[in-house]
């Protein structure tokens, strides 16, 4: 009898351990460090839509900026909107620079699927600049990552990349 629960025991660890596994599996190591940098910029409230059109924030997600070289220029909260936006999971985020103009682009962790996407759009730093709000979010389109020269001016241009692999 003792044997048959320890056997239990034992599957139950397994199977949770498996559980927690997938459930933590390869979430981005994304971290911002406010005080890099001397300027602000705020998104109020952003969500992210699928090609579809479709409001892809779950719990667990990430919405993170990035500048040209990859860190990480702010990572944002979830929360959650009222009025016409009631229920809806969306994003805030502290955006950070040391300069206006710098140009930031945007990855999203889909938690669920664990994956990380490109977002179609990008941010011109602006300092004290704010977007959207939890009534009217800004809207971002998240896109499949397609690595390639992001720099319009270079030879090797890709305008089909969303983020840039330093060619």
């Amino acid at each position: 009898m003792n044997q048959t629960i320890n056997n239990l025991f034992k599957f139950v660890f397994i199977i949770i351990c498996t559980q927690l596994q997938f459930a933590f599996a390869d979430a981005p190591d994304w971290e911002y460090t406010s005080g890099d940098y001397e300027f602000t910029s705020w998104i109020l409230a952003g969500t992210i839509l699928d090609s579809d059109g479709n409001n892809l924030a779950e719990s667990g997600d990430l919405f993170a900026a990035f500048d040209a070289d990859g860190t990480v220029r702010g990572l944002a909260v979830q929360v959650t909107g009222f009025g016409p936006t009631d229920g809806q999971i969306m994003y805030e985020m502290t955006m950070g620079s040391n300069a206006n103009g710098d140009i930031l682009s945007f990855q999203y962790y889909d938690a669920s699927e664990d994956v990380v996407l490109g977002i179609a759009e990008t941010y011109e730093f602006v300092t004290n600049d704010t977007q959207g709000g939890l009534t009217a979010p800004v809207v971002y389109n998240a896109a499949a990552i397609v690595e390639g020269c992001t720099d319009i001016s270079a030879i090797n241009y890709d305008p089909d990349a969303n983020l840039d692999d330093g060619s």
